[in-house]
């Protein structure tokens, strides 16, 4: 049995969508002879936590929890600037373009280093691996790697310049980072991206410097997410659901407009929308205007294990990608949750990666994120579901190979093996 060091932020009881990337790891590398020690912070903060997460975690997994100090240099959201003084706006200023780079994690550093170095001499493991965003957690990683000498493979869960969800503060930001980047790809022994365009990113922009990489698909775990196999509850109402967090520049703007003009147009439409997850205060207020009033429902943030009851219970499952530089290279972590629940899938996306998977295998339909051509498409889906019958998943065969934590995690092994040799 080889061991792996996992240092990730992104872990329970923290729930993102990068959250079920790591768990199946712990769950499911080591039947592939690779045991997973996790470095994680004690107290994760600024995100969505749910504590029945811990629940999911192998019984025998080590866990190492680190503490993340106070630091009163936070990047400052845009809701704030207005309020603070002069000196303020300077210092935020400062913090947010030259200090705290690549992100908030970076001053975690001087914590978790001596930590990981302890572990690593304790454990004696065959590579270490760093999970982002945060991306600062490889450059603590890659730190680590320099001083013991242990095989370093970061693991781009979104790209870090390319990330279509960020948006650089200022043209020297992007150039300091531009050459963390650079350093990371170069010291690395390996690469691990989530789609095919990710990977080839890093071909494309670094050329001989790229080291080998692999691609680990975003993944269901099968213990979580079966394939519905009855009628959707309510039988009088075409429902439509969507689970995520909106965030930043992540925002439901075009989708929420596209559903008040489908509405305006179709005030008897029995379409119906479920929504679960993150939502700003803003978009959360439209729901309650008419058109959309009472024909919106958000749950708020569900529990991990209730989510797959959710999304068997809608007629359609909805992705969605704002249509911003680099959004071609995502792949939603839920796409493979939604392929297996074998639901109706509209990808409310840019052409690119996402929408090649919910195209093939999930025969879905596809409409650009744009109001006009989302509210047309709603009124085509609705009625194909009174006339016809809607697309739904078949090959659940091929989706299983592709998508399942199982066959995923054993091919990553197969990459690990790889990379951890001499």
């Amino acid at each position: 049995m080889k061991k792996l060091i996992l240092l990730t932020y992104t872990f329970p009881p923290l729930s993102t969508g990068g959250t079920s990337v790591v768990l199946n790891m712990c769950r499911y590398l080591p039947a592939n002879q690779w045991e997973v020690i996790v470095v994680t912070v004690d107290k994760p903060r600024g995100m969505a936590t749910d504590h029945t997460l811990l629940e999911e975690l192998p019984e025998d997994l080590k866990v190492f929890r680190v503490p993340h100090g106070k630091t009163s240099l936070k990047k400052p959201s845009t809701a704030s600037i207005g309020d603070d003084t002069p000196l303020k706006k300077l210092t935020k200023f400062i913090a947010h373009n030259y200090i705290l780079i690549p992100d908030r994690v970076i001053t975690w550093k001087k914590q978790v280093l001596p930590v990981l170095k302890k572990i690593i001499d304790e454990e004696k493991p065959h590579a270490i691996m760093s999970f982002g965003p945060h991306h600062s957690l490889h450059l603590i990683a890659l730190s680590a790697s320099k001083e013991t000498a242990l095989p370093f493979i970061p693991f781009f869960g979104d790209l870090w310049l390319e990330d279509s969800y960020v948006e650089w503060p200022s043209k020297l930001n992007r150039l300091i980072e531009s050459i963390l980047e650079r350093k990371v790809v170069r010291k690395a022994r390996g690469i691990v991206a989530t789609t095919e365009a990710s990977a080839g990113y890093f071909l494309e922009r670094y050329e001989n410097l790229c080291p080998p990489s692999h691609v680990a698909e975003n993944a269901y775990d099968p213990r979580r997410v079966i394939q519905a196999d009855s009628p959707v509850p309510d039988p009088e109402h075409l429902t439509a659901g969507w689970t995520g967090n909106f965030f930043a520049s992540h925002s439901p703007e075009e989708l929420l407009e596209g559903l008040r003009m489908f509405y305006t147009r179709n005030p008897q439409s029995r379409l119906r929308i479920n929504m679960a997850g993150g939502i700003d205060s803003t978009s959360r207020q439209k729901l309650d205007n008419k058109p959309l009033k009472g024909k919106i429902t958000h749950y708020g943030h569900l529990k991990w294990n209730e989510v797959p009851e959710f999304q068997r219970n809608c007629d359609i499952l909805i992705g969605y990608l704002n249509p911003r530089k680099g959004s071609h290279y995502k792949n939603a972590s839920k796409t493979a949750e939604y392929l297996m629940s074998g639901r109706t899938i509209l990808g409310i996306v840019p052409e690119g990666s996402m929408a090649a998977r919910i195209r093939n295998p999930g025969r879905g339909y596809i409409v650009q994120p744009n109001a006009e051509d989302i509210a047309l498409k709603l009124e085509n889906l609705e009625y194909q579901w009174k006339t016809s019958h809607l697309r739904l998943p078949l090959d659940f065969a091929k989706i299983e190979e592709k998508f399942s934590a199982v066959s995923v995690m054993k091919k990553m092994a197969k990459f690990l093996n790889r990379m951890a040799g001499p």
